[in-house]
């Protein structure tokens, strides 16, 4: 009787994400016994946290680019531009020009009287 096992359910390890969560807790484990009385324990535990923190953010930046973000609008329908009709009375007021009524100034008699 032969047993086979497939690739696929290989044991590749932690997942990156925990591997990091993990890093980051022995980081800050080991400075935390570096300030007590187990500082020798603790200055080992932050070395290997740091370690363990580059090997796992080293695999994380491995797994591949993510996909590229295009930034690109689609662009806009066109719109269709309307036609003006010209109907026969507004080209009647076009042709003739309405007539300029300017205030005539006032004379200076009565510029003086309101002073």
């Amino acid at each position: 009787m032969a047993l086979t096992v497939s690739a696929r359910s290989r044991f590749s390890g932690p997942s990156t994400p925990a591997l990091i969560r993990a890093a980051g807790a022995c980081t800050a484990l080991g400075i935390a016994l570096s300030i007590t009385e187990y500082g020798e324990y603790g200055r080992w535990i932050t070395v290997a946290g740091v370690v363990l923190l580059l090997v796992s953010l080293h695999r994380y930046g491995r797994s591949g680019p993510d996909a590229p973000i295009l930034f690109e609008l689609s662009p806009a329908p066109r719109r269709k531009k309307k036609k003006k009709k010209k109907t026969e009375a507004l080209e009647a007021s076009v042709a003739e020009p309405a007539p300029e009524t300017a205030p005539e100034p006032e004379p200076e008699a009565e510029i003086d009287a309101k002073r």
